[in-house]
């Protein structure tokens, strides 16, 4: 049987630092239907340090093709590595999917190591574009597929969205599902995907460009086949749903918890995505229902406490909403983090002021709450702020590699000084919550040190001080060595 190999790339320190890596849900889902016809091999870079070997004695054999996915940021440069290794050593074709060849294929697929592009969703078009090299023959006309011929770029049309119930189970057996499943209030979690998109106009987000406001779901009963699927065959009893926004339809979120419940399954999870105006629909007897199903936590997102900017980047909410909403779900013993950005164009020193002051005000409010990180804004193509970002003097990237520093802070486009600030802010907020490190770090000297740095980090961000920090060159060196020993021993090798 021919041979697909896919490569997952490095996705970088966030996934260093838990007790377990995630599983790649990406790079699983091109494999879906791929799996079922041709041997399908994944190399997970994250766990082998042989990586390369394993991937070199594939490529001996021969396989049809090479794929690797990526989002916009430095996971580029892993897929780079990885497409540069396979053409040092073979003529074997590359296949780029992911968020960023998506929304920039033509970018993409002018660097020299890259063969193909999916766009999009990847399921169907990835399997036709294998079965034409199976066959010997040019994907011309497969949807979804862009690639290279005599130097010039083929673009076929777009693919139309996929139906997710018709899709089969992601492909598990194709992990070492030990090494895939991170802690969350002590249990063993798995991420899971069960609707796609976003009905946002959220002007920052690359849901505009990948998505196209669409959202699909699986029904409530495909939802439930799948996690019983995994409940019973890995035992696994915690899941983190990675839907970019779970509750677009809340009458189908109160089914699944009907169903949970109905069906007995002892199970918690955690929702990564929900919106203010999907939560002012939900009653105490609504978030009772969430909380006994399981549901713990839940990530809204909020980006600033500035009704300026909330209305710059169309969140269609308010501050005083976010405030009600935060009271409301305080009766429940389900933690509301909430997320925030800054750097967005045009804010001022008063607008990430405003945002201080609103987290601040959410924790008071709720003892269940928390906060992210303030992340720093970046740029992301294909989104309307992206324009807007353009005029404040951010460059237009032209080759695959600039896009590689996009990511927690590509502050080139504004100034110096705002950009060191935003970065200050950053690794301040990433101390904030004693809650985000019991389940991330998993060193006793680790937690100790992020426990006594926390006291100084609320001091500084109350009171908007942030000189002489230096205790962020400290935790680089106490990052350093932290994750080499971590690597060390999570990483996997044949015996």
């Amino acid at each position: 049987m021919a041979k697909v190999i896919l490569v997952q790339p490095r996705i970088g320190e966030w996934d260093e630092t838990r007790s377990h890596l995630c599983v790649p849900v990406a790079i699983l889902s091109a494999a879906t239907l791929v799996a079922k016809e041709f041997d399908t091999v994944l190399i997970d870079t994250r766990l082998h340090t042989d990586w390369q070997d394993r991937l070199l004695a594939e490529l001996r054999q021969n396989p049809l093709c090479v794929g690797t996915t990526t989002i916009t940021g430095s996971q580029i440069s892993s897929a780079l590595e990885i497409s540069r290794f396979v053409k040092k050593h073979s003529s074997v074709p590359t296949v780029w999917g992911g968020i960023h060849p998506s929304i920039l294929p033509e970018t993409t697929l002018k660097n020299e190591f890259v063969d193909y592009v999916v766009i999009g969703e990847g399921e169907y078009a990835f399997l036709e574009l294998v079965q034409k090299l199976a066959a010997n023959q040019k994907p011309a006309g497969v949807k979804g597929v862009w690639y290279k011929e005599n130097g010039a770029i083929i673009k076929n049309e777009c693919r139309e969205f996929c139906d997710l119930n018709s899709l089969p189970g992601l492909p598990y057996n194709l992990l070492e599902m030990d090494y895939y499943l991170p802690m969350f209030q002590g249990r063993r979690t798995l991420y899971f995907e069960s609707s796609r998109g976003c009905v946002g106009k959220c002007t920052f987000c690359s849901n505009l460009a990948y998505n196209f406001r669409k959202w699909r779901a699986m029904s409530p009963e495909t939802f439930i086949e799948r996690i019983k699927h995994v409940y019973n065959e890995y035992k696994i009893n915690c899941f983190y749903f990675i839907d970019d926004n779970f509750f677009v339809d809340t009458k189908r979120a109160k089914l699944i918890a009907e169903k949970i419940i109905a069906e007995k399954l002892d199970i918690r999870y955690e929702v990564q995505g929900i919106r203010y105006d999907s939560a002012l629909k939900m009653d105490d007897a609504y978030l009772q229902l969430m909380y006994d199903s399981g549901m713990r936590k839940v990530h809204f997102g909020g980006e600033s406490g500035s009704p300026r900017i909330l209305k710059l980047v169309q969140k269609e909410i308010l501050p005083e909403q976010m405030l009600k909403i935060n009271r409301q779900w305080a009766k429940f013993n389900i933690v509301a983090q909430h997320n925030f950005m800054a750097g967005f164009p045009t804010e001022t020193i008063d607008d990430i002021k405003a945002t201080i002051k609103l987290i601040y005000q959410l924790k008071a409010d709720n003892p269940h709450a928390m906060t992210s990180p303030i992340c720093p804004y970046t740029p992301y193509p294909g989104t309307v702020l992206y324009e807007t970002a353009i005029k404040e003097g951010f460059y237009k990237k032209e080759k695959l590699e600039e896009w590689i520093e996009s990511d927690y802070g590509d502050t080139i486009w504004i100034s110096r000084a705002r950009g060191k600030l935003l970065q200050r802010i950053f690794f301040i907020t990433l101390f904030l919550e004693s809650e985000r490190e019991k389940d991330m770090i998993t060193s006793a000297f680790m937690k100790f040190g992020f426990s006594t740095y926390r006291k100084i980090a609320h001091w500084r961000l109350k009171n908007f001080f942030f000189a002489f920090m230096f205790e962020i060159p400290l935790k680089e060196l106490v990052s350093y060595f932290y994750i080499k020993l971590k690597q060390s021993k999570r990483y996997k090798k044949d015996a």
